[in-house]
């Protein structure tokens, strides 16, 4: 796949003029949950040959409980939900290292290790004034979640010529983050884990 022409990006850079939610009635990204659910064989076409995927699966009801499996189908994090009140959800590393934890009451919260401190989930993925993308800033550059062609896309924001750098799919079973060698390069594999959990999970982030 091209991602310069996947999901409405040209090859100049510049955006197609189709609205990804369809029309004024469509529901907004301030909850990402209802991202379709691809055919295993389109989940599975990768956007470079290099890209790596990891899997969120063996959910216990919801990704607010599930396993991250990365290359060679090794578990490589695990988002556990606490049952108890107010409710918190954590990314662990497969040393049950805490990684990034979301407080979801009163108001939700998180913190990443290593890349934010303890802030407003609201202020940490914006939601555009247009309502077609939540902004992410990782280490003072500025991303941008976008949904395009029934995947979740991140690219960079203020790029002459955007790529896309990861994706989020929702495929039978399991939820895929795919991310190219950039964007691993970048150091964004744990803020993009935890932003597929924030964007696929239902709450409310607003």
């Amino acid at each position: 796949m091209n991602p310069f022409t996947a999901g409405g990006w040209t090859r100049a850079g510049a955006r197609s003029s189709r609205n990804p939610w369809g029309d004024n009635d469509a529901v907004p990204p301030s909850v990402f949950g209802a991202l379709p659910s691809l055919s295993p064989a389109e989940a599975a076409r990768s956007m470079q040959p290099d890209s790596v995927t990891f899997q969120f699966t063996n959910f216990r009801t919801t990704i607010l409980n599930c396993t991250i499996v990365g290359p060679q189908n090794r578990v490589a994090y695990r988002v556990v939900t606490e049952p108890v009140a107010p409710s918190c959800t954590i990314l662990k590393d497969n040393e049950s290292r805490n990684v990034a934890m979301v407080q979801w009451q009163p108001n939700a919260t998180l913190e990443i290790r290593g890349v934010t401190p303890r802030q407003r989930v609201k202020e940490w993925l914006p939601l555009s004034s247009d309502r077609s993308r939540r902004k992410m800033e990782v280490r003072g550059v500025i991303y941008a979640w976008k949904p395009m062609d029934g995947f979740i896309c991140l690219y960079k924001v203020n790029s002459t010529a955007p790529r896309i750098l990861a994706r989020i799919a929702r495929a039978p079973s399991m939820v895929l983050l795919e991310m190219t060698q950039e964007a691993l390069g970048l150091n964004l594999l744990e803020p993009c884990l935890v932003s597929t959990v924030l964007l696929v999970c239902g709450h409310n982030l607003d």
